[in-house]
């Protein structure tokens, strides 16, 4: 019997991953179904099962790997300035093809409490992330030191997710990304 490396396995769960994204954007959380995502990554259910038991621990895996890259913008981006990383923060918002799966999944938390604690503890590390970022951007002078860093880490939030139901409701991309921008500003008083 041959056995399969560790970087197998990790290629494969992380290409079932972004089947999934896929997936769920088109058809919905509630409207995929394993077999549709199997399909899309080109493996068998069988070996779809192998590396997830359920759509719900999927959806808990997105979650948990968008929570680490919101962890590590701190690293990514330190030393750099704000409102630049928030211009590649929009770009990489513009891009993704989570959005609509983003908005889904924070109204499925209402029926399904599994999902709820997914949602919460992800939220909760986000924007301890985000707190953390803004911190470091005090630090180095990006941000006034006078502006309170949780308080501003949920403004952003806000603003991020106003942002992006602005973007699936198909606004005007350059209108969006021009009062996102004035919009931090206004808020950083820059």
């Amino acid at each position: 019997m041959t056995r399969v490396v560790p970087d197998y396995k990790e290629i494969a769960r992380s290409n079932i991953l972004q089947a999934s994204i896929k997936v769920f954007s088109k058809k919905g959380f509630h409207g995929a179904t394993m077999n549709e995502i199997a399909k899309e990554v080109g493996v068998s259910k069988g070996t779809l099962y192998t590396y997830f038991k359920s759509k719900e621990d999927i959806l808990n895996e997105i979650w948990v790997l968008s929570s680490q890259n919101i962890l590590d913008l701190k690293n990514t981006y330190k030393g750099r300035d704000f409102i630049e990383v928030l211009e590649e923060l929009y770009a990489m918002m513009v891009e993704s093809t989570g959005l609509q799966l983003s908005f889904e999944v924070i109204l499925i938390s209402q029926q399904n409490e599994k999902i709820k604690k997914i949602n919460q503890k992800s939220y909760k590390s986000k924007l301890e992330s985000l707190k953390i970022f803004i911190q470091d951007q005090q630090d180095n002078g990006s941000v006034r030191k006078d502006l309170d860093a949780d308080l501003l880490a949920q403004i952003l939030t806000g603003l991020y997710t106003d942002v992006a139901a602005q973007l699936l409701i198909g606004l005007d991309n350059e209108e969006v990304h021009e009062k996102w921008i004035k919009s931090v500003k206004a808020i950083l008083k820059q």
